[in-house]
């Protein structure tokens, strides 16, 4: 009886611990998008429609295209092209890439899957860049 007591206990602490009183204000609605962060060099996966037919040697572009908010400083360029990927199960893999002024910006993710019959295309979201990736390691350098 005591052993149940104490269960008891222990799972309300936890359910009022984890009740809305104590969550994020943050309400994600049905149309609400999480935007993952990503740096330069990172390998993200992308699965859409188009790329479950794909086969592992089609011919698949996934770009990143800038989705600057009014007053956002423009890098520079609208629309980069991913090359370093990877098709499998369904899937693409690609490293985002590495070029100046691409950290501090939202890009709108658009998947390419290029046949004899053109172009399926899927829209697969958005991704944050948020920083550049470190070219060495911090204390790597001896002066």
């Amino acid at each position: 009886m005591r052993t149940k007591i104490l269960a008891s206990a222990m799972l309300m602490s936890v359910a009022a611990f984890c009740s809305p009183a104590f969550a994020d204000d943050t309400v994600l609605g049905p149309n609400d998008e999480v935007v993952p962060v990503v740096a330069p060099g990172d390998q993200i996966g992308v699965a859409c429609g188009p790329l479950q037919i794909a086969q592992q040697d089609s011919d698949v572009r996934v770009v990143l295209t800038v989705s600057a908010m009014p007053g956002d400083k423009n890098p520079g360029y609208g629309k980069v092209l991913a090359t370093e990927q990877k098709v499998a199960a369904g899937a693409v893999r690609v490293t985002v890439p590495d070029l100046p002024d691409i950290s501090d910006h939202t890009y709108d993710l658009k998947v390419y899957v290029m046949g004899t019959a053109g172009a399926q295309t899927c829209d697969a979201g958005h991704v944050k860049v948020a920083q550049q990736r470190l070219s060495q390691k911090p204390g790597s350098q001896h002066s």
